[in-house]
């Protein structure tokens, strides 16, 4: 079946992270749901780039999921936040962005905070 192209472990695992992402899953997070799933390290490898490239979008979808610090109604307590910040660790986030996300005032520029200047439009 491989073979004749209808099982693509890359095609997979590409389409997969992808889902993943847009999801609010960090690439730490999906990198492990892929080995799971037995993707080699070579298709993982191959992949990774675009994993790494939507680091900010897919931590905001979360947080906008969630609601978590710009996206949130009102201002969390300490341990509300620490909760927040645990949920997005979880989700596979790097801790320096998601201490960035927890700790922003509801309503706050997401663009002016978080999304690095060569990469804004």
């Amino acid at each position: 079946m491989a073979d004749l192209g209808y099982i693509n472990d890359l095609l997979f695992a590409e389409s997969k992270a992808g889902a993943m992402g847009r999801r609010g899953l960090g690439a730490r997070r999906i990198g492990q749901a892929l080995r799971h799933a037995g993707i080699e390290d070579s298709d993982l490898d191959a992949v990774a780039p675009a994993m790494e490239a939507d680091t900010i979008s897919s931590a905001l979808a979360f947080a906008r999921r969630r609601r978590i610090g710009p996206f949130a109604r009102e201002v969390a307590e300490r341990p509300v936040q620490e909760k927040q910040l645990a949920a997005m660790l979880r989700a596979g986030h790097a801790l320096d962005l998601a201490r960035k996300i927890v700790r922003m005032a509801p309503g706050e520029d997401v663009e002016a905070s978080i999304v690095p200047e060569r990469d804004r439009f």
